[in-house]
């Protein structure tokens, strides 16, 4: 994520995802790693590309902007809109 995106804000995070991610060159999958011992989909018997218990795949999403391309990436400014002059009874 880049430094316009708060990591910490689920809408955030989905927003970048929807408009910086490529699933074909911003995927990035790491096999073989040790995972959490809790995931239950980390057995041979699930899939068999887990070759051992507690052996899993990570995967990075890429959602950053190449500098040269930031000025295309900035978030549109929506104005203020007066809810009371649609929904009088809104609080």
């Amino acid at each position: 994520m880049d430094e316009d995106v708060d990591i910490f804000d689920s809408d955030d995070v989905l927003w970048a995802m929807q408009t910086r991610y490529q699933g074909d060159v911003d995927t990035v999958m790491i096999p073989g790693v040790r995972c959490h011992p809790l995931d239950p989909s980390q057995v041979p018997e699930y899939s068999p590309s887990v070759l051992q218990q507690g052996m899993s795949c990570k995967t990075i999403f890429d959602c950053t902007v190449p500098f040269h391309l930031k000025h295309n990436f900035e978030r549109s400014k929506f104005k203020a809109v007066d809810v009371k002059r649609f929904l009088p009874d809104f609080e």
